[in-house]
């Protein structure tokens, strides 16, 4: 990573009950799996991935972030599904109107910022357990949770200093989701 580069996301946060929940099921259900689970404190659904944003271009994404106009988020959990290539285990999101409305506007910021576009199809989702390999398909039936969101943040991805610790992800900016 260059110097004065740091990499962030947007996305929503769970509430800690909702974070509990899930963590409970997943431990309860993929026991036993050799897969990497992703701490608690790291469970968020990303709308978009920015990647490297230098510094100077922060109070610019500000004032991008800050014209997001969008109503709060309702959806729900609703499947256990596997990225094959990225070796991921998550929970599936719903995709309602509102959802998506947020996550094109916030998509959108990439190509005001000149960043890559991360991914071609958004398919909302909470990751659970990273280098999943398991050939045996996971037949568990996924906590049916109703997940609501009155903000979106901007996170940055920070590494951890310990070799095999996993990052994590502190807010760096909150803005409020409108409730009508």
């Amino acid at each position: 990573m260059q110097k004065n580069q740091s990499r962030y996301f947007i996305g929503l946060d769970l509430s800690v009950a909702d974070k509990l929940a899930i963590a409970n099921w997943r431990d309860k259900q993929m026991f036993g799996l050799s897969d990497k689970p992703v701490p608690v404190e790291n469970f968020h659904i990303t709308l978009s991935f920015l990647g490297q944003v230098k510094h100077n271009k922060l109070e610019q994404l500000e004032a991008l972030l800050d014209q997001i106009s969008t109503k709060t988020v309702n959806t729900q959990t609703n499947q256990l599904g596997v990225f094959n290539k990225a070796k991921i285990l998550y929970l599936g999101v719903e995709l309602t109107p509102t959802l998506q409305q947020l996550a094109q506007q916030c998509l959108a910021i990439n190509g005001k910022l000149d960043l890559p576009s991360p991914h071609d199809v958004y398919r909302p989702h909470i990751t659970l357990n990273r280098k999943h390999a398991e050939l045996i398909p996971i037949t568990s039936e996924p906590p049916k949770l109703e997940l609501n969101f009155d903000e979106f943040h901007l996170f940055e991805s920070v590494s951890s200093s310990q070799q095999g610790k996993p990052p994590h992800y502190p807010k760096r900016m909150s803005f409020s989701l409108n409730p009508f």
